[in-house]
């Protein structure tokens, strides 16, 4: 079986076609333009020469096409700001209570190894990613942050950061776990920070009381709906079903794909926003969830539901998982998308389903 790099100098002209072309390293950029053209550039050397870079690399952007006549439906990306939260909003003080118990870990750790201070930062860091995502699925990973410290075992073994990967991002979807069932995701993500979270040093008076009080906000404000639930029901309001609220309110022919990262949020937005529909028209048909393990049939079936014609198909609301992230089309009949919460790699952004714009 031969490699591209074997099969390249076997002829005289080559066309590579991407729509993502490396990884965004310089050397992998270099690599890929040696096996076009190894007289002009060579692995690990930056290529810094915009006119040889010219000779062999061509993109074209949308607003490229446009220019030459093809028509391309413009893109718009808009922020929702959600500002003026009261000082004492519980996002805003879990926040201050993660940076402090942030700031003790590493002056307790600053003498320990390099290891044991590089996990016990993951773990702090998991944390802060899923505080961003939603209270729901920062609550219940506190709890199995506390739960590990507890089990802390005497004799440490160092866990290497590979071993980790659930600490780092969710399943993608071309991640052998996208096909997981949730509970089996969950029961994994749950050991991988167990056993992070035993790598640490024992805590100190002040971070148990931290951790307490983090537990306490956390689970007093965790079912209710956040600014950010308040804004998607305004929208949905606005632009799905203007007489929201009223009993058998009917829904206009226009649907919305909204990404979350993490199952525990998936849920919350699903118990939400379901809450927020009752006794409208229809409302057990309106929303729908997409994610990792449902199976191709149950795939293929929501797949169908959504880019079917809207005044043939109630749903009207799909909460997406990283698994619906890349090559799956949603977009027949949907050009609005919001993203819940913000990637810790905005790329991923980008790399999202998009709805025709």
């Amino acid at each position: 079986m031969f490699r591209i790099r074997d099969l390249a100098p076997r002829f005289e002209h080559k066309l590579f076609l991407s729509a993502t072309p490396h990884n965004g390293h310089s050397n992998s950029f270099a690599a890929l333009l040696e096996i076009l053209d190894p007289q002009r550039f060579c692995r690990g050397v930056p290529v810094r020469n915009r006119k040889l870079l010219d000779t062999v690399m061509v993109r074209r952007l949308k607003q490229d096409l446009r220019e030459i006549g093809e028509e391309f439906p413009q893109r718009y990306v808009l922020p929702i700001v959600i500002d003026n939260l009261p000082e004492d909003a519980p996002e805003l003080k879990l926040s201050r209570l993660l940076q402090q118990y942030r700031n003790l870990r590493e002056e307790k750790l600053k003498n320990a190894a390099k290891s044991t201070q590089t996990t016990a930062m993951l773990v702090i860091t998991s944390l802060q990613k899923r505080l961003l995502s939603s209270i729901e699925a920062f609550a219940r990973t506190l709890k199995v942050h506390r739960t590990g410290m507890e089990k802390q075992a005497v004799n440490r073994t160092p866990i290497h950061q590979a071993s980790l990967p659930l600490l780092f991002e969710s399943p993608g979807a071309d991640d052998e776990r996208a096909e997981f069932s949730e509970e089996e995701v969950i029961a994994e993500e749950d050991a991988q920070m167990t056993a992070a979270s035993m790598q640490a040093a024992g805590q100190t008076v002040r971070e148990l009381a931290i951790l307490d009080e983090m537990a306490d906000v956390a689970n007093s404000s965790r079912y209710q709906p956040d600014p950010r639930i308040q804004q998607l029901v305004q929208w949905i309001r606005q632009n799905l079903c203007p007489d929201l609220g009223q009993p058998n309110a009917a829904w206009l022919e226009r649907r919305v794909i909204i990404f979350t990262e993490y199952t525990d949020t998936k849920r919350y937005l699903q118990q939400q926003l379901q809450s927020a529909i009752a006794g409208s028209n229809r409302e057990q048909e309106r929303i729908d969830v997409f994610h990792g393990g449902i199976g191709e049939e149950r795939r293929e079936a929501i797949k169908s539901a959504f880019n079917a014609d809207p005044a043939r198909h109630p749903l009207r609301i799909l909460i997406a998982t990283d698994a619906a992230r890349e090559g799956v089309n949603l977009q027949n009949n949907c050009a609005d998308l919001f993203h819940f919460d913000v990637p810790w790699n905005p790329s991923k952004m980008e790399q999202q389903t998009c709805p025709k714009y």
